[in-house]
């Protein structure tokens, strides 16, 4: 019997890094998951995995900056499983370069990734969560929002709003 058994979470940016490491810890815990990212390759590769644990894992495809891939999530797992009870915000990217020197279109994307995202997520997981009366929405920094690291304008800044 684990501490999440028979709740729902939704972790962006699951199928590498943090993220996995996050759907691994609930999966073991008794978390049905719901990953997305990109990369589909990545998240099937890490569905896979999960699965061994023995959890329920659905893959869902979805750029978070984008507002209507952003919605398809969100209806695919309220299709799927009918409620949510866990919003991990962890999609991230870093783009490099003097600020100078960084154009317009790389700090966007990193604005629209690291902040938008988790907006547009955190917007979405609100509508169920109120009507559900409850919820938990989990947003992963960086120590970076507090010790920027060199050329890493957009991403400190981003993880500083977060």
């Amino acid at each position: 019997m684990g501490q999440l058994d028979g709740k729902i979470a939704i972790i962006t940016g699951g199928g590498t890094g943090i993220g996995k490491g996050i759907a691994r810890a609930f999966a073991r815990e008794g978390a049905t998951l719901v990953i997305a990212s990109r990369n589909r390759a990545n998240l099937e590769a890490t569905a896979t995995e999960l699965r061994k644990l023995g959890g329920e894992v659905l893959v869902v495809t979805a750029d978070v900056g984008d507002e209507q891939q952003v919605a398809a999530l969100f209806e695919q797992t309220m299709g799927r499983f009918a409620k949510l009870d866990i919003l991990v915000n962890n999609s991230g990217i870093f783009e490099r370069g003097a600020i100078d020197e960084l154009s317009l279109e790389a700090w966007q994307r990193v604005v629209d990734v690291n902040l938008t995202g988790p907006f547009i997520c955190t917007r979405e997981a609100m509508r169920i969560m109120k009507r559900q009366q409850g919820g938990r929405i989990i947003n992963i920094g960086s120590i970076s929002a507090q010790m920027p690291r060199f050329n890493s304008a957009p991403y400190t800044a981003t993880k500083h709003g977060l």
